[in-house]
């Protein structure tokens, strides 16, 4: 790193995000784009994926696509939603592969940044039409779209400024029908417990929550939310979904530090009292 990188970096506070939104594409989201391709497929062509519904498995295509974006579509085609919503979509490849994959789902996107979804249209011109620019750190919109299944992709983990992944998480559940699916680094915050305590603080809009790990066949690990039973295993606490990840303490101290800012509703819808006498 330059000398003026590490002055920045110095400047940059703790708990700040770890991007300049403004300017992602432009920079650090088009460069993971290209290390990514260096190993990994990344927009599969016609045909070239499969979902095997004895398995609730995707064939990888050649190149492989990248792990997580396999979990992704095991999952879609495991839980058979009728419509999915992908926050944070970039470029778009997650949603292209998926809708290629199951045609008779309906996708759709979103992001907060203008200049990702330019690069989207460029990457996926059938998709231009799918997305909007929605910044999921905003107070819930009911003109936002409504999906039975709502995930994101390495969107959540990066957001650490006051409180503004506490309300992401919040709204991807608003707009959630029935499922939705985190694949995020979980060592970047208290996924499970702040997802449990967002419920029991009235924050969530669902009346039922279940927390399953679910494990996609080529190595990859996401929380899934539901609102009914699923037969796969349930996670009670974020130790659940590190089991087998060699965790950083500078991260767990960051996501703890990230936990305590929040304030919850109460356990049970707030009742006021009769009139003060005092009056």
């Amino acid at each position: 790193m330059s000398i003026l990188g590490r002055l920045r970096a110095k400047r940059k506070k703790f708990y700040d995000d770890d991007f300049d939104w403004d300017v992602y594409t432009d920079t650090s989201y088009a460069r993971q784009l290209d290390k990514i391709a260096r190993t990994h497929g990344m927009i599969a062509s016609e045909g070239e994926l499969r979902f095997d519904p004895a398995t609730n498995t995707v064939s990888p295509g050649t190149p492989p696509l990248h792990e997580n974006a396999l979990l992704i579509m095991e999952a879609i085609g495991r839980l058979g939603p009728g419509s999915v919503h992908e926050v944070g979509c970039g470029g778009g490849d997650h949603m292209g592969n998926a809708a290629r994959l199951f045609p008779g789902v309906r996708f759709s996107g979103s992001d907060r940044s203008e200049g990702q979804l330019d690069l989207l249209r460029k990457r996926h011109p059938g998709l231009g039409d799918r997305v909007m620019l929605q910044d999921l750190t905003m107070p819930f919109s009911d003109h936002w779209p409504q999906a039975e299944l709502v995930f994101s992709q390495a969107v959540i983990m990066h957001i650490h400024t006051a409180v503004s992944h506490f309300v992401a998480l919040s709204n991807m559940m608003r707009m959630a029908g029935r499922y939705v699916l985190w694949m995020e680094n979980v060592q970047c915050h208290e996924f499970v417990a702040e997802v449990q305590a967002l419920h029991a603080g009235g924050h969530s809009g669902w009346d039922v929550m279940h927390l399953y790990r679910f494990d996609g066949s080529h190595g990859a690990a996401a929380l899934l939310a539901s609102k009914t039973p699923l037969d796969l295993p349930p996670v009670t606490c974020d130790a659940d979904m590190r089991a087998g990840v060699t965790v950083s303490e500078r991260r767990l101290r960051r996501s703890a530090e990230g936990s305590a800012r929040a304030t919850y509703g109460p356990a049970t819808p707030f009742a006021p009292g009769a009139p003060s006498q005092d009056a």
